[in-house]
C-alpha cells in the first residue's frame, strides 16, 4: 500500500507478519538443518533405509527388532525391507528406499559378491551404507556392523579341540549359505585352527543355507554312510543347522557324537544345558541391529565411526551357559 504522508510504498501490519513467518520457516524450521545433533524435531526427520536377507529366520527377525527398538529410542523414521532371500530382489529393495529419500541404508546381504551392485547404486546416490552382520566385496560401505566370523570359526574350533581332546576324530562340517561372508568367514577361521591338529579331519561338508530342513536331510544322508561311532564331531555354522543334526544324530543311536553350533539362539542354550550340543559361540543379533542403526544415524550426523563395529562372541558350554542370555 502507497504511505500518503511520506509517498513511500509500505507494507501492512498482516504482510508484515506473513514475510516473518516466511523468514522464520526458511531460516530456523524443523527441516532447515536435519542433520543437526541433539534436537529431537530434526532426529524425527531422519530417515533410514534398511534391507535385510530375509524375515523369514528368526536371526535376522532379531537384527529387525533390534533396530525397530533402536530407532523409537532415536526417534529417527525406520523403514526396513525384506530380501526373501534373494540377490536380485535385495538390489530392487535398495533402489526402491533410495528412490524414497533415505539418508543412509543398513545393508545385511544375502551373498558378499552379489551385494556389491547394490552398494555401488547408493555410492551413486551419495548414501552412505553400513554393512550389518555380512560383508560386502566391494563398493563403498561407512563400516561393517557385526561379528568377526573368522574369529567365530577359530572359536568353534577350540570348542570343537577341548571337547574331542588328543585323539581327535572324524568331523562333519555343515556350511550355511553359499557365499555369504558368515559361510566364508567362519570356515576359513576353523580351517585356521585346525590345520596344525593332523589327528582332525573333516570327512564331509554340505551347504544347507542355515536352515534346519535342509541340514536335516543333508544329516539323514550321512547317518545312511557312516556307522555309528565312525565320527566323531558335527560342527555347523548356526545353531538351526546344529540342532537339526544333532536331534538327528540322537534318534539314530550316534550317543557319543560331539555337536557344536554358532549364534546361541534359546534353543541352543537349552540344548548346552541338556548335552544335545556340546557349545555354541554366541553373537547377539538384536544387538547387531540396534548398533548398526545408530552408526547410520550418527554418520548422518557427521560422526562416522573410525572402523570396524564389532560384536563380542562368547563360546557358551554347560560351565557358563546360564552367565548369558540367548541372542533370539
Amino acid at each position: 500500500m502507497r504511505n500518503e504522508r511520506t509517498g513511500r510504498t509500505g507494507l501492512g501490519a498482516g504482510m508484515i507478519v506473513a514475510v516473518v513467518a516466511m523468514v522464520v520457516a526458511g531460516c530456523g524450521g524443523p527441516d532447515a538443518n536435519p542433520g543437526a545433533a541433539g534436537d529431537s524435531a530434526t532426529e524425527r526427520a531422519i530417515r533410514i533405509g534398511a534391507v535385510l536377507p530375509t524375515f523369514g529366520h528368526p536371526f535376522f527377525a532379531a537384527q529387525k527388532r533390534g533396530m525397530e527398538t533402536a530407532a523409537r529410542e532415536l526417534g529417527v523414521d525406520l523403514e526396513v525391507r525384506d530380501g526373501k532371500d534373494d540377490d536380485r530382489i535385495q538390489l530392487e529393495q535398495v533402489e526402491a528406499l533410495l528412490s524414497r529419500g533415505v539418508a543412509a541404508l543398513v545393508f545385511c546381504p544375502r551373498n558378499q559378491d552379489a551385494a556389491v551392485r547394490a552398494v555401488e547404486v547408493a555410492n551413486q546416490e551419495r548414501v552412505p551404507v553400513v554393512a550389518l552382520n555380512r560383508r560386502v566385496n566391494g563398493g563403498e560401505v561407512v563400516a561393517y556392523v557385526g561379528a568377526d566370523d573368522r574369529e567365530a570359526g577359530r572359536a568353534q574350533a577350540k570348542a570343537l579341540l577341548e571337547a574331542v581332546g588328543p585323539e581327535g576324530g572324524k568331523v562333519l562340517y555343515l556350511l550355511g549359505t553359499q557365499g555369504s561372508s558368515p559361510q566364508v568367514e567362519r570356515m576359513a577361521g576353523f580351517r585356521e585352527v585346525i590345520e596344525g591338529c593332523p589327528e582332525i579331519t573333516i570327512v564331509d561338508a554340505r551347504f544347507a543355507d542355515f536352515r534346519a530342513d535342509q541340514a536335516k536331510a543333508v544329516m539323514m544322508a550321512w547317518v545312511q554312510r557312516y556307522a555309528p561311532g565312525e565320527i566323531r564331531a558335527i560342527v555347523a555354522q548356526n545353531d538351526e543347522m546344529a540342532l537339526s543334526a544333532a536331534e538327528v544324530a540322537r534318534d539314530e543311536g550316534w550317543s557319543e557324537v560331539v555337536v557344536i553350533g554358532c549364534d546361541g539362539t534359546e534353543g541352543a542354550f537349552a540344548a548346552v544345558r541338556s548335552g544335545l550340543l556340546r557349545a555354541t559361540v554366541l553373537q547377539d543379533a538384536a544387538d547387531q541391529g540396534a548398533k548398526a542403526l545408530r552408526v547410520a544415524v550418527d554418520t548422518v550426523k557427521g560422526n562416522p565411526p573410525t572402523g570396524d563395529v564389532l560384536t563380542p562372541l562368547p563360546v557358551i558350554d554347560q560351565a557358563n551357559v546360564d552367565q548369558y542370555r540367548p541372542s533370539y
